[in-house]
């Protein structure tokens, strides 16, 4: 083969592979990856819900070295204390209860970050009344339930966490095309050898009730396949509860109450609603939560919070493209916070 005969070759190859890759992006792959976690790890689309997002004001704080001031709550967790900050369930404190409230966030881990807020010797100088820990229900044992973990001997490093500027889909040529085309070829072959996955990170299943209100999926139940992790993990309730009570003693000592705040996987929450769960257990975290004692901290059973919700018709407590809750399940838990509060 010539010189020309061989280049003309290549770029006959990368011709077909780019026109390829527009024609699945722009095709297909591109009202995926513009929604919400679910529709990209999924790729799937879903219907709008007729619940529409909704916006607090003022947004709460997000904390900055060398601030100063006193806060009466300081959040910390993963990205449900992380959200959108007008859509968060701390501006929501703060609109309907006129909180001040300062989000704490470096390693992601609620217990190891507030060592380090502690270390720092920033929660002597903010004054909080209260401090939210919370992470995802299917992260906690994780999290908090294989060691023991200790406060630093002394001050830990800060270390900043910087948001995506995220991604401009309306491009020809966006920067993960490629990336995201090999995903949903990916979530083909995960369809044609499985009738409950859409792809290897996310599972669906169908509902016995109608929880959602996107229009011709409002039985659908879509989940991430962290939700099982339960399933093959050993929970241990006194690791997780003598982790809390060592960092409620350390507070209570500052007269600052300790919550605790896990929020629930969607698996979990629909649960009993699930037509088929495949003979997977239940998370077992929520019931071995309550029986342990004793606990310095308070603890929020959200679950029952939100299944009571589904008893009485709610819907959209979690939105159904998204891992997270809407801002309706967030409400629901936050009013149970402030009885705990006052």
């Amino acid at each position: 083969m010539t010189a020309k005969k061989y280049a003309a070759c290549v770029t006959g190859l990368l011709f077909v592979f780019i026109t390829a890759n527009l024609i699945i992006w722009h095709g297909f792959t591109k009202k995926f990856f513009s929604g919400r976690d679910l529709n990209r790890l999924g790729c799937i689309y879903t219907t709008a819900p007729e619940t529409r997002t909704k916006k607090y004001s003022p947004p709460h704080t997000n904390f900055y070295e060398g601030m100063t001031g006193s806060f009466d709550v300081i959040t910390i967790g993963d990205s449900f204390s992380n959200f959108r900050d007008d859509e968060s369930y701390q501006a929501y404190l703060q609109e309907k209860y006129g909180l001040r409230v300062l989000n704490f966030r470096a390693k992601n881990h609620c217990l190891e970050d507030l060592y380090i807020l502690l270390s720092t010797g920033y929660v002597d100088e903010l004054h909080p009344k209260m401090i939210i820990l919370e992470s995802v229900e299917r992260s906690v044992n994780g999290r908090l339930g294989k060691i023991e973990i200790n406060p630093p001997q002394q001050a830990a490093i800060i270390r900043k966490n910087t948001k995506s500027s995220g991604v401009n889909y309306s491009k020809l040529f966006p920067p993960l095309m490629m990336q995201a085309n090999y995903k949903y070829l990916g979530a083909v072959y995960y369809r044609i050898i499985s009738s409950e996955r859409l792809s290897k990170e996310v599972y669906r299943a169908e509902l016995s009730q109608n929880f959602f209100t996107n229009t011709g999926q409002e039985d659908l139940l879509l989940f991430y396949h962290e939700d099982l992790r339960h399933i093959h993990d050993t929970f241990n309730a006194d690791m997780i509860n003598r982790n809390l009570n060592t960092a409620a003693k350390i507070l209570h000592d500052k007269n600052i109450k300790l919550l605790f705040l896990a929020c629930p996987d969607k698996f979990d929450l629909y649960y009993p609603y699930i037509k088929d769960t495949k003979g997977r257990p239940e998370n077992p975290l929520f019931p071995e939560m309550l029986k342990v004692s004793p606990k310095h901290y308070t603890f929020i059973d959200s679950r029952k919070i939100l299944r009571d919700a589904l008893e009485r018709g709610e819907k959209d407590l979690y939105w159904l493209n998204d891992t997270h809750w809407s801002w309706k399940g967030a409400e629901l838990v936050c009013d149970e916070i402030m009885r705990v509060y006052n």
